[in-house]
């Protein structure tokens, strides 16, 4: 009977240890039993910054550890995703990516990683439309008015971005290409700087994000020309879309997500983002997110995938078509 039970227990041992080796390949052990890092391409304070602070709050709660993040800013993301490509694929470092991540390709040339191969999409957290917004004090009041100076004195207005390679950026140059304008276009490093510079008539109008621009709309010290939007925003009814003015091609919208490297195992990313769809729906973040225009998403990471392959299908149509150049 001894020797039974010993038997016993020696495979209930070996079963046990095969189990636990098993969930620590799969990566559904613990985790997460440290904080996690979440790196991020963008100086703070700018519009991607604040959607992933409000985020990562809600999801510190979720995990049960401090989600923190680590700002890395540098050639439009790429240097925060280099890092995040390769580290360990635990989920104990993740990436918030926005639009530039599948621009950045096209932008900068060769990359020293691939945005197919080297990450695992999680969910894209939100979406939003572009707006185009100029100084209270700035005497056009519609975009056709803003046009109208612009060829009137060509090279005479100055637009801002926040870098080269966000989808504010790449808008602003389909704006120049489709309307045919001659205007000066200053980078800067990062939405917030950009509206400073705007506030402070360094530039004439901006394309960017609502989240950057929503607050000094609210204020009345910026005003909106127009969105990117498909059809007119709820919250902005008296603002035409870009395409009601004939203008084609700037339905591009700004968007952010969360990625993980590559391998990362199946069970992490499915519980990181289980956790990103619960942060999504608490009312502290629907709220936060619908005072800066913007709308959650909280995709599959399938569906994530899905998207991130689209965006590179339609800037590889833009850039290798020509129509826009490259930095």
């Amino acid at each position: 009977m001894i020797r039974i039970l010993l038997l016993a227990a020696i495979a209930l041992y070996a079963h046990g240890n095969a189990l636990a080796q098993r969930a620590a390949q799969k990566g559904d052990g613990d985790f997460p039993n440290k904080p996690v890092r979440m790196v991020a391409g963008w100086p703070a304070g700018g519009g991607s910054d604040l959607i992933a602070r409000v985020v990562c709050i809600q999801l510190s709660r979720s995990l049960g550890h401090p989600v923190i993040i680590d700002n890395r800013q540098g050639a439009g993301n790429s240097v925060a995703s280099e890092i995040v490509a390769n580290s360990a694929p635990n989920g104990y470092t993740l990436q918030f990516v926005n639009a530039n991540h599948t621009l950045n390709q096209f932008v900068y040339g060769k990359l020293r990683y691939d945005i197919v191969k080297d990450f695992a999409p999680i969910s894209q957290v939100s979406t939003s439309a572009l707006v185009l917004v100029t100084n209270a004090s700035f005497p056009a009041t519609s975009l056709k008015d803003l046009i109208a100076m612009a060829k009137a004195k060509p090279g005479s207005l100055s637009a801002g971005t926040s870098g080269t390679a966000g989808s504010g950026a790449v808008t602003t140059e389909i704006f120049r290409l489709v309307s045919g304008l001659n205007f000066l276009v200053v980078p800067y490093k990062g939405g917030a700087p950009a509206m400073v510079a705007l506030l402070q008539g360094e530039i004439q109008f901006a394309i960017g994000t609502q989240a950057t621009t929503m607050g000094f709309i609210k204020s009345g010290k910026l005003k909106v020309l127009a969105t990117s939007s498909k059809t007119r925003l709820a919250h902005l009814p008296g603002v035409p879309t870009f395409d009601e003015h004939g203008l084609k091609g700037l339905e591009l919208g700004p968007w952010e997500g969360i990625i993980a490297p590559a391998q990362t195992p199946s069970a992490v990313i499915d519980r990181v983002y289980r956790d990103v769809v619960k942060a999504l729906k608490t009312p502290e973040v629907l709220e936060s997110l619908s005072s800066q225009g913007i709308e959650p998403v909280g995709s599959t990471p399938a569906e994530f995938n899905t998207h991130i392959r689209q965006q590179l299908e339609t800037f590889s149509r833009v850039y290798d078509g020509g129509k826009i150049r490259r930095e």
